[in-house]
């Protein structure tokens, strides 16, 4: 696969970030990008819990280093708002992966280039109406992290050798990190997408914080597959030494957000200490120069240190080099991107998903290839293979250099049916969004009559092929390239 479109990353001032004014942490949780004058485009099931709210809300564009403010929403016709505000109640307390795979999950925000100012009263209001009723705990364990510090909430509950969860939760009750307790040590751990010391090794570096609050109960809510291996003391005192080496090491590597690219064909395990061998093979496909060093932890599932001394010998054995950064004197005044409903979209087509930096407001670009329909006959929603962290949802597609669709999140995909070697999100088809901006189809064609939108049509595709070239899947009789590894139509295996 050749690396994404280099030219794509001038469009960075047109890329926002959705971010929740009232938390006391200012992270980003969606995507945004420019479709028209100050109008934007993201997921709905971002926006739908804040609709009576949008006060709540703003768009950061850190490329201009400016917030804006969200006056009013518009979701598609066809996106069901009250079973997506229910998901999003659910999300509160378990994660919900259905929320982001509804149908037309998009919604057009009306943007005004000023942000008022918020008092604290109305950030507690909005607060309460937002938050979600916590779970039952236990009387005299539960109580801000910052007063003790997380260290020492963890072993007071070790200590007082209590089978159950510690979590932590935000000002909205919503858990940000949970950690299982037996027998007076920590067993499990989870912490976004990592598991056990990894997990809490990156709650220190986050340097996370909320409420803490401990439920009895018998085993984890989450899957599990291995336990912690070392005692919750020796953890503790590793979680401490990898935070304090940690700065020296980013800053090293260039600082947040600085990408680095392979230097190399194939990983050279040998010129690495054995240290860091399994490491490496873990974050070398993610080396793509598609994401900072500092946001690695979100896709490869390693914490920060272990990344960091891996790239650090990648870098030192030349496997890797820099990524270039392009200045703002390369980049694109903010503009409305181009819709591209016209182009053919055929599996295996190369992509691109262009997110922002946060901080830095550096462009990060992400390649991967289109896998085809996720349901047969509807052209709106199509797999796609970009490994993308949870906050670009919303974030734009492109082919070629036009925007052809907008992911929306990871589709959880049983292993049991689909033979996959990796997980594949969801992308909108760009027509759905063409169509809510000019009001119907019709129009649409009114305004490109020399542009026809076409989508993916597998089947007119596979036919024009020659017969050789042909192959049916025996799961669904959908026709594909003979080339193709998977059906484009259901995702199952083809050939051996």
């Amino acid at each position: 696969m050749s690396s994404a479109p280099p030219d794509i990353s001038k469009f960075a001032r047109s890329v926002g970030l959705l971010i929740d004014r009232c938390m006391q942490r200012e992270v980003p949780f969606g995507t945004v990008w420019m479709v028209g004058d100050n109008k934007a485009v993201t997921c709905a099931h971002h926006v739908v819990i804040y609709s009576d709210f949008l006060q709540a809300l703003k768009v950061r564009f850190p490329a201009i280093n400016q917030d804006w403010e969200i006056e009013d929403v518009f979701f598609h016709p066809r996106f069901d708002q009250k079973v997506a505000f229910e998901l999003a109640q659910r999300s509160l307390l378990e994660p919900v992966p259905a929320m982001a795979l509804q149908d037309h999950n998009l919604v057009i925000l009306h943007l005004r280039r000023t942000l008022s100012d918020m008092d604290a009263e109305t950030k507690t209001t909005f607060n309460r109406k937002l938050a979600g009723t916590p779970p039952p705990r236990m009387k005299g364990l539960a109580g801000p992290v910052d007063e003790l510090g997380l260290a020492l909430v963890v072993q007071t509950i070790t200590n007082a050798r209590k089978d159950g969860c510690l979590v932590i939760s935000d000002e909205r009750n919503r858990p940000l990190a949970k950690m299982f307790c037996r027998d007076g040590r920590m067993v499990f751990a989870k912490f976004g997408n990592l598991l056990n010391e990894a997990a809490v090794y990156q709650m220190f570096n986050q340097h996370i914080s909320g409420q803490f609050y401990f439920q009895a109960q018998a085993k984890p809510d989450w899957s599990v597959y291995s336990q912690i291996q070392r005692n919750t003391d020796s953890l503790l005192l590793e979680a401490h030494r990898r935070m304090d080496e940690i700065p020296n090491l980013l800053r090293d590597l260039g600082g947040e957000g600085v990408s680095y690219v392979r230097a190399a064909e194939v990983l050279d395990l040998e010129s690495l200490s054995p240290e860091v061998q399994a490491d490496a093979e873990l974050i070398w496909p993610h080396i793509d120069g598609g994401i900072s060093v500092d946001q690695l932890w979100e896709t490869a599932g390693l914490d920060d240190y272990s990344i960091y001394k891996a790239l650090d010998e990648l870098y030192r054995s030349r496997q890797i080099v820099e990524m270039p950064f392009m200045g703002d004197d390369g980049l694109s005044p903010m503009q409305a991107l181009s819709l591209a409903p016209h182009i053919l979209l055929s599996p295996w087509d190369e992509i691109s998903a262009l997110m922002i930096h946060p901080n830095v407001g550096r462009a990060q670009i992400r390649a991967g290839y289109l896998v085809g329909l996720i349901r047969p006959n509807d052209p709106w929603h199509l797999l796609h293979s970009a490994s993308l962290p949870y906050r670009a949802a919303g974030c734009p597609i492109f082919k070629n250099g036009e925007v052809i669709g907008m992911h929306c999140g990871l589709l959880p995909l049983d292993p049991k049916l689909h033979a996959l070697p990796q997980m594949f999100s969801q992308m909108i088809w760009v027509e759905s969004i063409y169509q809510m901006l000019s009001g119907s189809a019709k129009a649409v064609a009114a305004l490109r009559p020399s542009k026809k939108s076409v989508g993916m049509k597998l089947p007119e595709m596979a036919a024009s092929q020659p017969a050789a070239n042909k192959i049916q899947c025996p799961k669904c009789n959908s026709l594909m390239i003979a080339k193709a590894k998977f059906c484009g139509t259901c995702g199952y295996r083809l050939g051996t």
